[in-house]
C-alpha cells in the first residue's frame, strides 16, 4: 500500500488500517477490463483513449465524440447487459458500501459482538468521499466515525455530469508562479525575476510545445512525439500534491523550454514498450481506465446523457470556461465515455435521491483544502451541510486531500475526532507546515510516484 507512511502519519496508530481499492475492485474482482487475456493491449489502451479535447478544433471534438463511442460500444460486446456472465453490472458505489456494512457484521460477530449494531470507521479520499457518503445516507445509524476527505459534490456525481470538480483548478495550478518565485532560483529551476514573469514564461513554452511538437529518440524503446496534449496530461496531476510535483514541473518545464521532450516521455511512460510475458497476473494491477468508466457510468445510469455532439460541445464549452488548464482534459475522460455503454447495474443498487441525511448516529468530519484542483472547497461545504450535525474542517494549502501537504493543526483535529468524535469548532481552518519548495516531506518523491502512475481523474 503506497499511501500507508502517510495514513499512520495523519490518522494515528490507535486503530488497524483495513485498506481496499475504494472502487472494490482490482485483483480480487470482477475482471471489469475490456480486453479479458490480453493484458498488453489493455495496458496500451489507454495511451491513446482520454488525450485531451481541443475546444479549437471540431475535427478533435469529433475525434473524441467517435472514441467514446467506440469505448461503449467495445466494453458493451464484453460487459453490457447482453452478455450474462460479466459482473460488471455490480461493480457499483451502492454495492461497494452494502458490502461495507458487511465487514463490519463479521468483524462484530467474530468478537463475539451482536452483528446488526455494528458500526463503521471510515476514512475517504476523493471518490472515497462518494463511497462514504453513499454509506451515510444508506445506513445513517452504522457510523462509528467518517472522514470524509477531498470532498466531491456527490449530488452531481449522481446526476452523471461531472460539470462541478473544476472551479479552483486554474487557481491550484497558477499557484505554483508564487511558489516558485518564493522558493527562489535555487530551489525552483524555472524561477524568474515574479510570479507574472514566470507565468509569462511558462506560456511562452506551452505555446511552443502547441505549434512544435518535439521528438524524442534517446532513452525510449521506439521514437515518440511530446505534444501539448501531453502536457496537459502531466499538469492535470501535478496541483495533486504541489510540494511532491511542482518540482517536477519546473524540471519539465525547463526541459521543453530547450527543446527536450525526454522528461516529458518518461515520466508519461511514452516510448516504452510492454512485454507481456514480463506481466504477472496475480500481481499486476488491473487497468485502471475501465473500472473507473465503469462504475462512474452505472453510477450516473443514464441520467446524464450526451446524447448529441452539439451537447457534448456544450459541455466541453462549460468545462473549459471553468478551467482553462484541465477542462479539455476532464471533458475527454469523464461524462461522454458513457454514452454508448450498455452496462446497467440492478435496480436495488441504484441510488437515488439526494445523499444526505437528518442525523447520523456519530457526526461526520468533512475535510476540505483551499485550494484543491478537482473537489473543491465548496464542494465540502455544500456536503458537509447535507448530514445533521457533521462539521467541515478546512486546512489552508493546495493539493488535493489534506494529506496532500503536511499540517499538524489538521491531523491533531483528526486523531482526536477518531479517538472520541470530538469535532473542531465551526468555520475552523487549519495552517500547513509544508510548502512547495520549501520544504517538501521526505515522502515526496514517493508521493509524486505514486500519483503520476495513477494519471487519472478522482
Amino acid at each position: 500500500m503506497n499511501g500507508l507512511p502517510d495514513l499512520i502519519q495523519a490518522l494515528g496508530t490507535q486503530n488497524n488500517i483495513i485498506s481496499f481499492d475504494p472502487r472494490g475492485v482490482n485483483n480480487s474482482g470482477p475482471d471489469l477490463s475490456c480486453f479479458p487475456g490480453k493484458d498488453n493491449t489493455a495496458l496500451l489502451y489507454p495511451q491513446d483513449y482520454g488525450m485531451p479535447v481541443d475546444i479549437n478544433s471540431t475535427r478533435s471534438l469529433a475525434e473524441t465524440w467517435a472514441r467514446a463511442d467506440a469505448f461503449g460500444q467495445w466494453c458493451s460486446k464484453v460487459h453490457g447487459d447482453s452478455n450474462s456472465t460479466s459482473q460488471a453490472k455490480y461493480a457499483n458505489t451502492v454495492a461497494t458500501a452494502t458490502d461495507m456494512l458487511r465487514y463490519t457484521e463479521v468483524l462484530a460477530a467474530s468478537k463475539g459482538e451482536t452483528a446488526k449494531e455494528s458500526k463503521l470507521l471510515y476514512y475517504g479520499v476523493s471518490y472515497g468521499t462518494v463511497l462514504g457518503s453513499t454509506f451515510a445516507a444508506l445506513f445513517p445509524n452504522r457510523i462509528e466515525r467518517m472522514i470524509l476527505d477531498g470532498v466531491v459534490d456527490v449530488e452531481d456525481y449522481y446526476l452523471g455530469k461531472w460539470e462541478s470538480n473544476l472551479p479552483d483548478t486554474d487557481a491550484a495550478i497558477s499557484s505554483f508562479f508564487k511558489y516558485c518565485f518564493e522558493g527562489g532560483e535555487e530551489a525552483c529551476g524555472f524561477w524568474s525575476k515574479s510570479p507574472e514573469a514566470i507565468e509569462t514564461r511558462f506560456h511562452a513554452v506551452l505555446d511552443n510545445l502547441r505549434d512544435n511538437p518535439i521528438i524524442v529518440v534517446g532513452d525510449v524503446d521506439f521514437p515518440v512525439i511530446v505534444t501539448y496534449s501531453h502536457f496537459q496530461l502531466l499538469l492535470a496531476n501535478v496541483p495533486y500534491a504541489p510540494s511532491a510535483l511542482f518540482p517536477l514541473l519546473a524540471s519539465t518545464l525547463t526541459s521543453l523550454e530547450q527543446g527536450n521532450g525526454a522528461l516529458l516521455a518518461s515520466y508519461l511512460s511514452l516510448g516504452q514498450r510492454v512485454d507481456e510475458c514480463a506481466i504477472d497476473p496475480l500481481t499486476a494491477p488491473v487497468g485502471d481506465l475501465e473500472p473507473r468508466q465503469f462504475i462512474a457510468c452505472t453510477d450516473g445510469n443514464g441520467r446524464f446523457n450526451l446524447s448529441t455532439f452539439d451537447s457534448f460541445v456544450a459541455h466541453v464549452d462549460l468545462l473549459v470556461d471553468q478551467s482553462h488548464y484541465l477542462g479539455e482534459t476532464w471533458a475527454a475522460g469523464t461524462s461522454v465515455n458513457c454514452r454508448s455503454l450498455n452496462i446497467r447495474a440492478p435496480e436495488s443498487q441504484i441510488f437515488t435521491g439526494t445523499p444526505s441525511a437528518d442525523s447520523t448516529s456519530n457526526p461526520i468530519l468533512f475535510i476540505g483544502n483551499t485550494l484543491d484542483p478537482v473537489t473543491p472547497l465548496r464542494a465540502a461545504e455544500k456536503m458537509s451541510k447535507l448530514f445533521g450535525g457533521a462539521r467541515l474542517l478546512t486546512q489552508n494549502s493546495v493539493g488535493h486531500g489534506f494529506m496532500s501537504a503536511d499540517s499538524s493543526c489538521t491531523m491533531g483535529y483528526v486523531q482526536q475526532y477518531l479517538k472520541d468524535a470530538s469535532l473542531p469548532d465551526e468555520g475552523t481552518v487549519c495552517e500547513s507546515e509544508e510548502v512547495p519548495f520549501k520544504n517538501a516531506s521526505d515522502r515526496a518523491e514517493a508521493k509524486a510516484a505514486s500519483i503520476l502512475k495513477k494519471r487519472s481523474h478522482v
